[in-house]
């Protein structure tokens, strides 16, 4: 099953400045950040066939490496597998999946994307995928918990605005013009209401309606030039409700506009239940949570069909992500 929403208890640990993105999985807490001036040099992952028993990381600091504890690996792996960055390589994402080792929730694959390739998967991969990209320049440490094994995995990512922008999901930035940027933000002082999906075999497109006070505003449609899909549904949250989650799938389109790469379901978690999933879930599977009251609003690229999807978060609050 794909794009499942479930709640993940973490320590909290907030600090200014400091994002916190994750986590996935479910044991003892464990913090990697880097200091100020060092650089990700090497990743050492012990792991088997279906599982991350623990990671190591090595930072250099003016040509001298340092190398962290070692987290996780209660039990040792069959395999252990170095990752080695370039002076100029970047980490900019990570991928993986989670299982289940001796009934507890556990990371079972891993991998590392940089702005020069993508490194693994190691371990091995389930049906229960996540994805995470963040801008270059971003990430600031890992965390999580750890045992036996590693159980979950969150990120520490810095904000360089007011916002952060997480993701996005779906048709590269890079293949879209301007005029397919659609961008929509909440207000000071308003709470979102309303969101309105136009959907069927994929996303056609996304209305918001926000309210303040007694009145209620609705955004621009952003998607679906032209064309409609065979249902609409309508999400609507009560007083107490924020959301605090989406999840989806990322397919090319079938029917008559065939190959183009688009959101192809999409459902939102809140604080009281998950909504959806609207449209066909097929692709591959994105999931992202954050904590309560850092919602700022949602923007992507959008066309005939909504073809991508990210999260602003506010910069000022520290949240996590996943399953």
């Amino acid at each position: 099953m794909e794009g499942v929403l479930q709640n993940v208890s973490i320590p909290s640990r907030k600090r200014a400045g400091f994002i916190r993105v994750g986590t996935w999985g479910r044991q003892s807490y464990w913090s990697f950040e880097l200091l100020q001036g060092q650089k990700l040099k090497k990743i050492t992952i012990d792991h088997g066939d279906d599982v991350i028993y623990s990671l190591v990381f090595t930072t250099e600091t003016e040509g001298v490496l340092n190398t962290s504890n070692k987290f996780g690996g209660w039990n040792g792996g069959q395999t252990v597998s170095e990752v080695t960055f370039d002076s100029d390589e970047e980490l900019v994402g990570i991928k993986g999946s989670t299982g289940t080792k001796d009934g507890n929730t556990i990371i079972s694959s891993l991998s590392f994307e940089t702005n020069k390739s993508t490194h693994g998967p190691f371990g091995g991969a389930t049906d229960f995928l996540f994805t995470l990209p963040w801008d270059n320049g971003s990430l600031v440490g890992f965390y999580g918990l750890a045992g036996y094994y590693i159980d979950s995995i969150g990120v520490y990512v810095k904000a360089h605005e007011e916002l952060m922008r997480i993701g996005t999901w779906g048709k590269s930035p890079r293949l879209g013009g301007p005029q397919n940027r659609w961008s929509f933000q909440v207000e000071t002082n308003h709470r979102l209401k309303n969101i309105t999906i136009d959907h069927g075999d994929l996303i056609y497109s996304l209305v918001f309606t926000t309210q303040y006070g007694d009145l209620t505003y609705t955004s621009d449609k952003f998607g679906g030039w032209g064309q409609d899909g065979d249902k609409v549904s309508e999400v609507t949250l009560d007083s107490d409700e924020e959301i605090n989650a989406i999840s989806g799938t990322v397919a090319l389109s079938r029917g008559d506009d065939i190959g183009y790469i688009i959101i192809s379901s999409i459902s939102f978690g809140t604080n009281k239940k998950t909504h959806g999933p609207f449209g066909t879930v097929r692709g591959d599977p994105f999931t992202v949570a954050w904590e309560d009251g850092s919602f700022a609003g949602f923007f992507g690229l959008s066309g005939g069909y909504l073809d991508s999807i990210g999260v602003y978060l506010k910069a000022a609050t520290v949240f996590s992500y996943g399953i």
